[in-house]
């Protein structure tokens, strides 16, 4: 909450979206809620991006404080989640992972995002924490393969069912997830960008960003070193073959239950894009040009 000049307060951890030290991860759910199968060489479909910030030379500090040198030097991220660490697929053991995880699927998506919380958990006042978190949802759903339960329980194959859009085997796939890791940039080495952005069409080639008639989503972060909140700039653009699509921006996601999901989160939400065109996309003329852009700038009053 911000009250006038008053302090920022916040339940869920860093205030006002201010901290420079980002705390961000995605993760990638099917229509039942879960992962079901990972996608091609992605490993399982949760990754972070969490750093804090230093100076290059510490000792400088010790320095003057209008030294000139002292303000040119710059400063440097350091990456408490590796590659190695995004790149975890299920059969990968982790530390901290139970064995039941690591054959399981769905299993070793939810401790997998544990495992990533540890790496970025922020220790703080009244409650550590450990990232924002980016959700993507595909809304295709196989029903001729039965893998959505019902209030719990195992169904038998029906369909097709007009309430759900499937293009056939295997439509209910993970997305492809890119990373840019955060770093330094500018002139002056003082904005901070990242970004995470792919596409459902496990064969798309992205290399010149968003493409007719393929699936994209990106989530881009940026802020100015020191000042300022976290601006985020989110883009989600549906397709035949993938017409409803959601994209969400959560609060601290590893305690805590939310929105049907069968493994524990935080329950609190930040809606930000959400593409649903089930029907109509299958219709129009030209459903690649189906494009949903949303911009937030921090989370003042939570």
């Amino acid at each position: 909450m911000n009250h006038g000049n008053e302090e920022y307060i916040s339940a869920v951890g860093d205030p006002g979206m201010r901290r420079d030290g980002l705390r961000l991860a995605i993760e990638a759910w099917n229509q039942c809620n879960e992962v079901g199968d990972e996608a091609p060489n992605m490993g399982s479909p949760r990754a972070a991006d969490c750093f804090d910030v230093y100076r290059a030379f510490p000792e400088l500090k010790r320095l003057k404080n209008n030294c000139s040198l002292c303000s040119s030097i710059p400063y440097m991220l350091i990456h408490r989640v590796t590659e190695e660490d995004n790149n975890l697929g299920v059969g990968k053991p982790f530390l901290g992972g139970q064995p039941e995880e690591f054959l399981n699927v769905d299993l070793y998506a939810a401790g997998k995002e544990l495992y990533l919380g540890s790496k970025c958990q922020v220790q703080d006042t009244p409650n550590p924490w450990q990232f924002w978190m980016i959700m993507l949802k595909n809304g295709n759903m196989d029903t001729s393969a039965a893998k959505c339960p019902k209030n719990g329980k195992k169904v038998r194959p029906y369909g097709p069912d007009n309430r759900f859009p499937c293009f056939g085997t295997g439509c209910m796939n993970q997305p492809l997830i890119y990373h840019n890791y955060t770093t330094l940039q500018g002139p002056n080495r003082t904005t901070l960008k990242g970004k995470f952005f792919g596409s459902w069409d496990l064969d798309a080639d992205l290399s010149e960003g968003m493409v007719v008639n393929i699936s994209y989503y990106s989530v881009a972060w940026e802020k100015q070193l020191g000042r300022g909140s976290w601006v985020f700039h989110h883009v989600l653009k549906t397709s035949i073959k993938y017409p409803w699509l959601m994209l969400y921006l959560r609060s601290d996601a590893t305690t805590g239950f939310s929105g049907g999901k069968n493994s524990e989160m935080s329950a609190v939400t930040l809606w930000l894009a959400y593409d649903k065109h089930a029907y109509d996309a299958r219709t129009a003329k030209t459903p690649s040009e189906a494009v949903l852009f949303a911009q937030q700038e921090g989370c003042d009053d939570i």
